[in-house]
């Protein structure tokens, strides 16, 4: 079935299952660069661990992938526009593992809106599932979202949130951090993270940009681990 887009309670519930981490979105399988930050650093503790992952959605994720989410729910359901923007945001995933990441987390969650009925036919989607546009994260969760009747800011609001919580969980399972400091963590950034939904949701396309050196550089390490627990 489709998203019933005229009814807000359904709506809602759709877009909270999108949201839940138990949603087989692909995310959970990606630390961002994390894994090996963490493996040169031992004696991180909770407040550098709080730290880069503030930093990465500042400076990374906000002014780029969550930017060009708003840019896509603005541009859905429109197939070409949408492409358009996966073109784009390619050209600013440079390393591998970025790449992976991006594209591996946004064609399992186009397959896995399209498998559970989240959403109903989508000749964007269709592509995505076939490999024939990257599908970036970013542009999916955009048109996924549009597609559902959410707001921007809360769909933005959502891609952001589902990227600290991801993070963080990396870390628990990394056993660095425990459940009720990621928790918390979580909690004390929520007026940050609504600040930069409204950042990106303003910022124009051609104001994109991301810096994150220390898990960039972490993440290509993290290329040659023999032994890992996350693909990228």
């Amino acid at each position: 079935m489709s998203a019933i887009t005229t009814e807000p309670e359904v709506a809602l519930l759709l877009w909270m299952q999108l949201q839940d981490s138990a949603f087989p979105a692909g995310r959970m399988v990606h630390s961002q660069g994390l894994e090996q930050w963490l493996a040169e650093r031992p004696e991180a503790g909770d407040d550098e661990i709080a730290a880069v992952v503030t930093e990465f959605l500042t400076h990374c994720y906000a002014p780029l992938d969550a930017t060009v989410t708003a840019a896509a729910w603005r541009a859905a359901p429109h197939h070409d526009s949408l492409c358009q923007l996966d073109d784009l945001l390619a050209t600013y995933k440079l390393f591998d593992n970025a790449r992976t990441a991006s594209e591996s987390a946004g064609r399992q969650l186009a397959a896995a809106a399209r498998h559970t009925g989240i959403v109903g036919q989508s000749r964007y989607l269709d592509v995505v599932v076939e490999g024939t546009t990257p599908g970036h994260c970013a542009v999916v969760e955009g048109a996924l979202q549009a597609a559902l009747g959410i707001p921007v800011h809360h769909a933005v609001l959502g891609s952001i949130r589902s990227v600290m919580a991801s993070m963080l969980s990396a870390t628990v399972r990394l056993g660095r951090l425990g459940p009720l400091s990621s928790q918390r963590i979580q909690a004390g950034r929520a007026s940050l993270v609504a600040d930069l939904a409204h950042d990106a949701c303003r910022r124009a396309i051609d104001d994109l940009w991301s810096v994150s050196p220390a898990l960039e550089i972490s993440g290509m390490r993290h290329e040659t681990r023999t032994s890992r627990l996350f693909a990228t």
